[in-house]
């Protein structure tokens, strides 16, 4: 990695002028999160230590055998949900992008207001809210959809307008669906999208790019799963279909569409889910290494791993910010998944958004240290 690091810092400075001028829309959820840690016990002089990692907290509550408490101690209350976490990333990287999704209505939730600038709000429903329990190996998040559950696309087209929406999607570069899993309606809006908005545009124009993410699809059923994945073909027709899953949400995905466990290697998980579908791009992560899958082959990755996280809720969410981003700026494979990793390693390590010279700096100081 150390020997490619320079040519993504000289494509970073080469080509990030370009994305002032990028315009995207997202959606379709939103959500309040509360980040708490959970206290394991306390010293004398009553300061806390945590649990840290899932195991060890989930050994804990299986080894009682009766009702017990615990405490917690809340971290932050922040913007949440996979579409206002992604579209806040990208925003701090310069692009424009328009936000559809649950932010509050009729007025805006506070915490939405700390969104940057950059981002344009379009908001049909209250957000949910989530808690998201904290781990130095990833997160255990507790959501209520509220309003989302029941925001479809008869919702989504009467509350923002159809000629809206059809100008937003038609002067986009890119088109980002993300969180399917975790809204009920989720595909009830996909084919609004395909039915409604793409036909009123698409006849004789290029095709845009799309990427989708579809969240940890485990309460989903095969017959939702397999659906969603008929749809991508859909979107094939008016788009380049660019999809990510993480390491759990691909076994889901393969055992959904071959009904047998999927291969103990990674990489293979990847290759056989991307012949099947047929889209254009295929992006798995982890906390180890991204790979990628396209007309080129198979592009790996390794990550920036963090040994002590400031956050990891919206990782992959700035992984994907961070891949979009370099797609727009027009990198290749092997860019695109290396600046991803830094977008995420970044955030990670402060809990923060970082622009694209700060982007920069946390890419060369990683590169020192290799």
């Amino acid at each position: 990695m150390k020997k490619i690091l320079p040519n993504l810092v000289s494509a970073l400075e080469e080509n990030k002028s370009k994305l002032a001028d990028k315009k995207v829309t997202a959606g379709f959820d939103g959500f309040v999160d509360t980040i708490l840690r959970v206290i394991k016990e306390k010293k004398a002089d009553h300061s806390p230590t945590y649990f840290k990692t899932i195991r060890q907290f989930g050994k804990y509550i299986t080894d009682k055998e009766s009702s017990f408490s615990l405490e917690v101690e809340e971290v932050s209350s922040r913007i949440g949900g996979n579409m206002p976490i992604m579209a806040n990333s990208m925003a701090h990287l310069s692009v424009r992008v328009n936000c559809i999704g649950a932010l509050g209505h009729p007025a805006l939730h506070p915490v939405f207001s700390r969104l940057s600038p950059n981002c344009t709000v379009y908001s049909f429903a209250d957000p949910g809210t989530s808690t998201a329990y904290e781990f130095s190996d990833g997160k255990i998040l507790l959501g209520n959809n509220g309003q989302l559950n029941a925001a479809g696309w008869e919702i989504i087209k009467n509350k923002i307008g159809i000629e809206t929406l059809i100008k937003l999607y038609r002067e986009s570069d890119l088109i980002c669906f993300v969180n399917w899993s975790e809204i009920d309606a989720s595909t009830d809006t996909w084919k609004g999208i395909l039915n409604n908005v793409f036909p009123a545009y698409k006849k004789g124009e290029k095709k845009q790019t799309a990427f989708f993410d579809l969240s940890d699809c485990s309460k989903r059923s095969n017959e939702a799963i397999l659906e969603a994945m008929q749809l991508l073909n859909a979107f094939s027709k008016y788009c380049h279909v660019s999809l990510g899953l993480n390491n759990n949400e691909s076994r889901l995905i393969y055992q959904s569409l071959f009904n047998k466990k999927p291969p103990k290697e990674f990489s293979r998980t990847g290759e056989k889910i991307f012949e099947k579908l047929g889209i254009e791009k295929l992006i798995l992560h982890s906390s180890k290494e991204a790979i990628g899958y396209d007309n080129s082959g198979v592009t790996t990755a390794p990550t920036f791993f963090i040994k002590n996280p400031a956050i990891s809720t919206g990782a992959g969410d700035n992984f994907n910010a961070g891949f979009c981003t370099a797609q727009l700026m027009g990198f290749d494979m092997q860019l695109s998944l290396l600046f991803a990793n830094a977008v995420a390693g970044s955030y990670v390590s402060t809990g923060k958004n970082g622009n694209i010279d700060e982007l920069i700096n946390f890419i060369q100081h990683a590169g020192k240290l290799l």
